[in-house]
């Protein structure tokens, strides 16, 4: 059970959420920041009491959001690195990433994008078979 909760913990800890941030990030580099959507964003919206155009808050929002799964991936790596060969992972940042994966399902489900949504519920079950295996002796 250990080296079985190991794979998972570094597959979906590290190696998925590596790969979703750096896809993500091709993508708003490669196709969403082109003249056309920058053009469809420029209406206005009030955020925090200043008129901004929605291009400002959304550029941020998408570049951070790559990032943030990268950065999340890497945290995962570095814990994995530096777990003894004979220990399970620790059971704090799983629990930390269902509550991540969890908003990820809501996002899927409220702005009906079916890829984060199943995504999501697919990064739950295999970190609670995760969560499930590190509490067996």
């Amino acid at each position: 059970m250990i080296k079985t909760s190991r794979i998972i913990y570094l597959i979906v800890g590290s190696g998925f959420t590596i790969l979703i941030g750096a896809l993500h990030m091709f993508a708003h580099f490669r196709y969403l920041i082109t003249p056309a959507v920058n053009q469809h964003l420029q209406e206005g919206i009030d955020i925090f009491g200043e008129v901004a155009p929605m291009w400002n808050s959304w550029g941020v929002m998408s570049v951070m959001m790559g990032m943030s799964f990268i950065v999340i991936g890497l945290l995962n790596l570095y814990i994995y690195s530096r777990l003894p060969k004979d220990s399970k992972p620790p059971i704090a940042p799983l629990f930390i990433m269902i509550i991540y994966l969890i908003s990820v399902v809501y996002v899927g489900s409220e702005f009906n994008a079916l890829p984060q949504f199943y995504g999501g519920i697919f990064g739950i079950v295999w970190t609670s078979i995760c969560i499930f295996l590190c509490t067996k002796k």
